[in-house]
């Protein structure tokens, strides 16, 4: 069953709501936007300092098309994004680049109807993370609403137990240097191992072969600073982690 979730964004807690928006008009009023004047750490370290907007569907959705009010106040249209580029995740820690999109300007009036934005193409995600590029040349940056079309909850981030991996473990943990990511299967396969510290920056990732039995991948944890870690393992729609802690010896 699809779903259309609406956020109407002057709301902190961007929950499932009805949308501001009539069938043939949307409102004029700047505190009916979001609006960011100040720029602020980015979920996704990579993207530093920026005006940014994030999603929680609380469950991993397909996602389909969206659509998208920018600001329609008649004096702050050029505040609304020109251009953005979207990153979405599983967990909120890892986030992968989907790809930049752009907006036109509102027209301020209470007849402006939006305009479609991408279409997800069934991509599976719990966050979405929207980061402005450029704006229409207004101080601040700001969008009215968003609609996005979703079908169903997804297995995405089903465990790897459920595909054949027993077990996933760190040792030693804590680590000072060289550390053992242990893995056993019952199947092989192929994966994608990522190492994330806690604000979501991806410290290293590679493609490992997985076969069936024990398996040992060495992590030289000298060359992390002394924090925590996350280890994710992803092979298709199915990913599992493990936490690494880092302490160095004085």
């Amino acid at each position: 069953m699809k779903r259309i979730y609406i956020w109407s964004l002057a709301m902190i807690a961007f929950n499932l709501l009805s949308a501001q928006c009539y069938q043939d008009r949307h409102s004029t009023i700047a505190d009916d936007a979001w609006i960011s004047c100040e720029m602020t750490a980015n979920p996704n370290a990579s993207r530093g300092l920026s005006h940014w907007i994030m999603y929680d569907f609380g469950e991993v959705y397909k996602l389909g098309q969206t659509h998208f009010w920018n600001v329609n106040a008649n004096d702050r249209t050029d505040e609304g994004i020109s251009q953005a580029v979207i990153d979405y995740s599983y967990d909120g820690i890892t986030w992968t680049e989907w790809g930049t999109f752009n907006l036109n300007e509102a027209n301020g009036s209470t007849f402006y109807e939006g305009e479609d934005g991408p279409h997800f193409n069934d991509l599976k995600a719990r966050y979405i993370l929207i980061t402005t590029i450029e704006n229409h040349g207004g101080d601040c940056v700001g969008l009215s609403e968003i609609k996005i079309e979703t079908s169903g909850i997804t297995t995405s981030t089903e465990d790897l137990s459920e595909i054949g991996v027993t077990q996933l473990s760190v040792f030693p943990n804590p680590a000072d240097a060289i550390t053992q990511l242990k893995i056993a299967s019952s199947v092989s396969l192929q994966a994608q191992m990522k190492i994330n510290d806690m604000s979501g920056r991806t410290i290293s990732e590679q493609q490992i072969s997985i076969r069936e039995g024990e398996n040992q991948f060495p992590i030289n944890a000298s060359d992390l600073t002394a924090g925590q870690y996350v280890i994710s393992i992803t092979s298709g729609d199915y990913n599992s982690f493990v936490n690494l802690s880092v302490v160095h010896a004085n």
